[in-house]
């Protein structure tokens, strides 16, 4: 048992499990359990770095890969801590003191999830600009307005992610978005305004944005299930965004490198 369970999940991708390993061991506090679940082809890798790491409160898993979300709803099931953090290989805490100023506020607070703000940057190392967030405001358009939290950037109750099922994995690249979003139209988070971690963005809901613009769709339908007027609204602003996204993609951006793309138009930050 404890306060803050990490959970880490890494497919074939040593270097950046490295990065994330490393980024929790440099921190002045530790959380109270390290889950590292391991979906790699050889079952052997990532083990050998685990034990660089014998400071670490570690619980190390291999399983056969089975989506990422599954992986996760593993890490999910070992947590032992009152909140989890889910910060995947190649996710990195962005300052040494990120665990202590989040540990004494939940334990102060005790919410039932918390904000912060995430850097991202592109493949190449740019630093790309991540959207203001205003709950109030997002939760008037049922957060369909391309600003989203990261799933680097919230901390959630472990009680309340499993209340929801975990994630959703008939979902390909947004049950981290549904389930940020179920706790969202729960009730405001508390709201740290620092930053948690830097995020490398090219994943698949960056890669594969059709897919992701529906499953955002998708998700909000299945939370809000907006109606009349609502439902509308929220259609439309679906269908500016996939025409926004698609005219960076297929007519003004050609050629260009992704970090312009993305730095212009990314749908939200789900990782």
């Amino acid at each position: 048992m404890g306060l803050l369970t990490i959970v880490t999940v890494v497919r074939n991708d040593p270097d950046g499990l490295r990065r994330s390993l490393e980024s929790v061991a440099l921190q002045a506090t530790l959380p109270d359990q390290l889950v590292v679940i391991d979906g790699s082809d050889d079952p052997r890798s990532v083990p050998a770095i685990v034990a660089d790491y014998p400071l670490l409160p570690l619980d190390y898993s291999w399983s056969a890969p089975h989506g990422v979300y599954a992986a996760m709803n593993d890490g999910l099931a070992r947590a032992t801590g009152d909140y989890v953090y889910f910060l995947n290989a190649g996710d990195v805490l962005a300052r040494e003191d990120v665990i202590a100023v989040v540990t004494a506020a939940i334990a102060a607070d005790r919410p039932r999830w918390v904000l912060g703000r995430v850097d991202f940057v592109a493949e190449d190392g740019t630093p790309l600009p991540a959207p203001a967030w205003d709950y109030d405001a997002e939760r008037a358009t049922f957060f369909a307005r391309g600003r989203f939290p990261a799933h680097q950037g919230v901390i959630a109750r472990t009680d309340a992610l499993r209340d929801q099922g975990g994630f959703d994995t008939t979902y390909r690249v947004a049950a981290d978005y549904l389930s940020i979003l179920r706790l969202a139209a729960d009730g405001p988070p508390l709201d740290l305004r620092s930053v948690f971690a830097r995020f490398t963005v090219g994943g698949l809901s960056t890669t594969d944005w059709r897919r992701g613009l529906a499953e955002f769709h998708r998700a909000r339908r299945e939370v809000f299930a907006p109606a009349g007027m609502d439902a509308l609204t929220e259609q439309a602003r679906t269908a500016r965004t996939w025409l926004a996204t698609y005219g960076y993609r297929t007519l003004w951006a050609p050629g260009r490198p992704l970090a312009a793309i993305v730095a212009r138009v990314r749908p939200r930050g789900a990782g």
